[in-house]
């Protein structure tokens, strides 16, 4: 199993900027930098902030876009590779929001974090420090999110919580 880092915070905490310089520094000269985003553009903020993380990423990362995680990278990442993942709570927002939702997406990445060979920087929102909100669609959001969120917790070596741009190690 790879050895995995979970940088969770809330929103515009500094997640992707310290997941970043994190992957850049355990990144080894004969390995291959990822970086997997899961963001949908279906609105022009959301476009905006798309293109400034492209525009602010270091060029040394390949970028792959997967808004659902199906990539196969997991698997064929070699254990010098390091694939950061930003954000497994946008990539949950996605799959619930398709016709067609299966809890086996989300199975299916959790399968394919826990058999990948490369080092893995994870992403995560943190969303339970809000109100319960008044809508089904998004309580079932809250409720699949924190549940992976335990899960890759629990997996993970190391785990940051991001809050203003400052981070604290609470595992590892």
């Amino acid at each position: 199993m790879a050895f995995i880092h979970f940088i969770l915070g809330g929103s515009n905490s500094g997640k992707t900027k310290f997941s970043e310089k994190l992957s850049l520094e355990i990144s080894s000269l004969s390995g291959k930098l990822y970086f997997v985003a899961t963001g949908v553009a279906f609105d022009k903020e959301m476009q905006i902030k798309i293109d400034l993380h492209k525009k602010n990423r270091n060029s040394s990362f390949s970028s792959i876009e997967s808004p659902d995680l199906s990539t196969e990278i997991f698997a064929n990442a070699s254990e010098n590779d390091v694939i950061l993942i930003d954000c497994i709570s946008v990539f949950v927002s996605n799959v619930i929001c398709m016709e067609e939702f299966d809890e086996t997406q989300i199975d299916n990445f959790k399968l394919a974090i826990k058999n990948s060979d490369a080092n893995l920087v994870i992403v995560g929102q943190e969303t339970s420090l809000g109100v319960i909100p008044d809508n089904k669609l998004s309580r079932d959001f809250l409720k699949k999110s924190g549940l992976l969120n335990q899960f890759v917790a629990e997996i993970a070596n190391e785990v940051y919580f991001l809050t203003a741009g400052i981070s604290r190690k609470i595992k590892g």
